[in-house]
């Protein structure tokens, strides 16, 4: 049933003549268990023709985001996706570097690191994640150890070097050694809107990912 959720969102009179809003929402610390309650509501001339709701259910989730409105307008088309730079740190090996020095210009530092990270990962990864805009901690911490998956590896690495910083990766992460992050089996569910943002660019779309999406119509 979810495939035809998904079909019907991403039909082309879907964006002009319907509604896709978040009624509510239920999430289980204990199972990791996300419900979540959808309505359409489609006009025609602002005439309510059809109403329906939809339950969104979400196994094992690990993380739901950017649903700041009920309406979910203008991301409505919902796609599951196998490969997205959020899943990076559930599917790629992970990698522990001690980062050496202190940059001359942090701000420059911070400004690169944030470029390479958007080149890398359409700005779903930013460099808040790893590094702090505060010139007096590096001060404090001319060494500091970071975790990053192991694709990242290399851009960070140039970035290092032209601020004349040390980087060395101390060792790789690999399957259950990576602890909570080993979850070859995760999946987003992206409320995009390629028209918009490619889905792949973070213009704030609300997203899910868990190992399993299952929808079912209520009404």
């Amino acid at each position: 049933m979810i495939e035809k959720l998904l079909k019907k969102t991403n039909d082309k009179k879907f964006y002009n003549d319907c509604d896709l809003k978040l009624e509510s929402y239920r999430f289980e610390t204990s199972t990791s268990y996300l419900e979540m309650i959808f309505s359409i509501n489609q006009n025609s001339y602002d005439i309510p023709i059809e109403y329906e709701e939809w339950k969104l259910s979400c196994r094992n989730t690990e993380k739901f985001d950017g649903f700041f409105w009920s309406l979910t307008l203008p991301y409505v088309k919902m796609k599951i996706l196998q490969h997205h730079p959020l899943l990076l740190i559930f599917h790629e090996n992970e990698i522990e570097c001690e980062i050496t020095g202190r940059p001359s210009n942090v701000n420059e530092f911070i400004g690169d690191v944030s470029y390479a990270l958007e080149r890398e990962t359409g700005n779903w990864i930013t460099v808040n994640e790893y590094f702090w805009n505060n010139e007096e901690f590096y001060q404090n911490y001319a060494k500091r150890t970071i975790m990053m998956p192991k694709s990242l590896g290399n851009s960070i690495l140039k970035v290092c070097e032209k601020h004349d910083m040390g980087f060395q990766i101390k060792s790789e992460l690999v399957g259950e050694k990576k602890g909570y992050a080993d979850k070859p089996n995760a999946k987003i569910l992206i409320f995009g809107n390629e028209d918009v943002s490619p889905n792949d660019f973070n213009l704030r779309q609300p997203y899910i990912i868990a190992e399993e999406f299952t929808a079912e119509r209520i009404k």
